[in-house]
């Protein structure tokens, strides 16, 4: 709880996790939450959750979003700015000195380490300077210029910066395939090529200042959307000094500020945890986080705002989200008759008090639906 009411605006609410995000917020009495976003269609934005909404068209210009975002927080008297997602933080990271009040800014790595962060090529080379585990990988653009006698079967190839949901990730077992695919590749983008890694994934959230992890979870997967490569729907927290502490340099190294998501790989063979990727946002376990007892956004807020809080522990709880508790109740019904479950290790209990923008989704999704089949008609 806070001293006074303070007001926050999340710049980039046509990001995918601002629903987790807010219900995270929504925990702690004393915040007031302004949404600007460039859909005037998402379903959030009649959310009893959000304040104010504000709707601004998207634009190639990276200073007419920072003057939007300027405007807003001078005429609504915002105290913090917090992006949340991908574009928004890289925008602002890019053109911080375009904001007019910086010290209303939520803590945010510098531009230059949130690119090699997010840049799976940068990340590899850094780890590798850092002597920490990691894949083994190059990069390989659409002219295929790269060390084919160097590559392990069986590998991974996937976009050098994420395409979020494992969008584009692919394993092949044998050359043949993966030149034929390389051959075939439309999107002119530059891949990475990893070595598949024997073993099983675990991620590692944190919240930074200036290198110093102030709150962290471990988590471990145990149940998938569609793919190993998707996101998780079902996990457990852990507990594991050897990842603490390989994050703990990798976070330092960086000098890193704000939140971050990391996948990584336990590697049966060699024993030890590889770090995969970084992704520099808010993840879609975050909900998960909170229910195990660390309330990342509300925590990025106090530190933010120089509120002091020691390191929160965390329970080795089970967790579903949404799409997880559907996927368990078709696998078995009986799952239906687990309440005690369903309203503690599922966020349930945020779609049934918020019941506007589930019916919006609800709406939007049967529209959808209508159209297509009027299309086939």
């Amino acid at each position: 709880m806070h001293k006074k009411k303070i007001s926050i605006l999340i710049p980039d609410g046509e990001g995918p996790v601002l629903m987790i995000v807010l219900n995270c917020l929504s925990e702690v009495k004393g915040l007031k939450i302004h949404v600007m976003s460039d859909d005037n269609d998402i379903p959030m934005k009649h959310s009893k959750k959000v304040s104010k909404f504000f709707y601004r068209p998207k634009t190639d210009s990276d200073s007419d979003y920072i003057n939007n975002i300027n405007d807003i927080v001078k005429h609504h008297s915002i105290d913090l700015i917090m992006p949340i997602f991908e574009d928004g933080i890289r925008i602002i990271t890019k053109h911080k000195n375009l904001i007019t009040d910086t010290t209303k800014l939520a803590l945010l790595p510098s531009y230059t380490d949130f690119k090699k962060a997010i840049n799976k090529g940068t990340l590899t080379n850094f780890l590798k300077e850092l002597n920490l585990p990691y894949p083994k990988s190059q990069i390989v653009k659409t002219d295929l210029k790269f060390d084919i006698s160097k590559v392990n079967y069986p590998v991974l190839i996937k976009p050098v910066e994420s395409a979020g949901g494992g969008n584009g990730i692919k394993v092949f077992r044998e050359e043949k395939d993966l030149i034929a695919y390389l051959n075939s590749d439309k999107y002119n983008k530059t891949h990475l090529i990893q070595d598949y890694i024997e073993g099983y994934d675990i991620d590692c959230s944190v919240l930074c200042e200036n290198g110093k992890i102030l709150a962290y979870t471990i988590q471990k997967p145990n149940m998938f959307a569609k793919s190993k490569f998707a996101p998780q729907i079902s996990f457990k927290f852990v507990k594991e000094d050897k990842i603490f502490n390989q994050v703990k340099i990798l976070m330092k190294s960086l000098n890193w500020s704000g939140i971050a998501h990391l996948d990584m790989r336990y590697d049966e063979n060699a024993d030890d945890f590889k770090v995969v990727e970084i992704n520099p946002r808010f993840w879609g376990s975050l909900e998960a986080s909170l229910f195990a007892g660390v309330n990342f956004p509300h925590l990025y807020c106090m530190s933010s705002l120089n509120e002091q809080f020691a390191m929160p522990d965390y329970k080795l709880i089970d967790f579903m989200l949404m799409k997880g508790l559907v996927k368990s109740i078709k696998n078995n019904k009986s799952q239906l008759l687990k309440l005690k479950f369903i309203f503690k290790n599922t966020p349930f209990k945020y779609m049934i008090n918020d019941l506007k923008p589930t019916l919006y989704r609800f709406r939007s999704f049967f529209l959808r639906k209508t159209g297509i089949s009027k299309k086939r008609n």
